[in-house]
């Protein structure tokens, strides 16, 4: 996680208030992973010890998974930790490197504007679907989809506002290595 910067305790309020979201989401990630052992641990002992289970075992596990995923991904992209091939792009001078990446945040953000459109409908149109078991609707399933791609928006917008005003590069603002 990337906190306030040295020499300022705190930071200003809107990086206090990023530095938060991201403690939030990762409680939620642990709060899914654990949901989903404490769920499928006891359902697997119970079928064995008892010859019963938990009937919802498995749409609120396959939840908290689907949630789990999504909420890691807005993570990864704040710390710039998603797969990226630069072996061309190490080759460009300073000028060739922030136009490419100006253009690769715009297509991210026309593909994430995309998945916000399709997760939005599919949402729409699950909400008066219900899961089999539990009566959930099947919207909160595609409602994680969604709040990624807003997310994961808004953190490529900044960054590309950043860049556009002349900040440096994520590749080159972090001093160390990701593979190290």
């Amino acid at each position: 996680m990337h906190g306030s910067p040295k020499g300022r305790p705190g930071g200003t309020p809107l990086a206090r208030a990023a530095d938060w979201c991201v403690r939030l989401q990762t409680w939620l990630m642990a709060a899914c992973l654990a949901v989903m052992v404490v769920l499928l641990f006891g359902n697997v002992a119970m079928r064995y010890l008892f010859n019963s289970g938990i009937n919802a075992s498995d749409e609120v596990s396959r939840l908290a998974f689907v949630w789990m995923i999504f909420l890691g991904s807005v993570l990864a992209l704040r710390d710039h930790q998603h797969i990226g091939v630069t072996m061309l792009v190490e080759r460009f001078g300073p000028a060739a490197r922030r136009v490419s990446h100006i253009f690769c945040q715009a297509l991210v953000l026309w593909v994430l504007w995309l998945m916000a459109e399709g997760s939005w409908v599919q949402t729409v149109i699950g909400l008066d679907t219900r899961l089999p078991v539990t009566a959930m609707s099947l919207a909160v399933f595609n409602a994680a989809a969604l709040y990624a791609a807003v997310a994961m928006g808004l953190l490529t917008l900044v960054d590309l506002i950043r860049v556009l005003a002349g900040g440096p590069l994520p590749a080159e603002s972090s001093p160390e290595d990701p593979l190290v």
